[in-house]
């Protein structure tokens, strides 16, 4: 299915249908960012010393050769996931495939010694009527195109 996802911009007081659940547009991007701590911790959690995953991350960056930038990132699948989404003021629901990037990156400010953890998401949507589908064939024609 060759498509074209296009950045999506919603309201934090839009609705998404996604996996099941209907949540708020800010509640979506909360989980992700939930999910993408969530999987930092378990990739930190072995012979932690008793330091948080942030502190184990921190004492990561530093290096005798200076600092070293961790980054970490969280995909769905290239052609995304199903969903719906409900903009505020909309008479309907706005059926599609939503594709998400969200990374957190790890670096030290190096002005004034602090330690900073950025998040950023890439959220894409591609509503039904911008999905190109291919055609789908009968047997008969199948049979007659051999």
């Amino acid at each position: 299915m060759k498509s074209k996802f296009k950045t999506l911009s919603c309201n934090d007081d839009d609705v998404l249908s996604y996996n099941g659940s209907l949540v708020k547009f800010s509640q979506f991007k909360q989980q992700l960012e939930n999910e993408l701590w969530q999987k930092v911790n378990y990739l930190l959690t072995k012979e932690n010393n008793g330091c948080n995953s942030k502190e184990r991350i921190y004492e990561l960056i530093n290096t005798s050769f200076g600092y070293c930038n961790i980054s970490v990132s969280l995909s769905s699948p290239e052609e995304g996931n199903d969903c719906e989404i409900l903009r505020l003021g909309a008479t309907s629901w706005q059926k599609g495939k939503i594709r998400t990037a969200t990374s957190i990156d790890f670096f030290p400010n190096e002005k004034d010694s602090t330690k900073i953890a950025k998040i950023e998401f890439n959220l894409e949507f591609l509503s039904e009527e911008h999905q190109v589908k291919q055609p789908k064939l009968s047997f008969d024609d199948m049979m007659y195109a051999a």
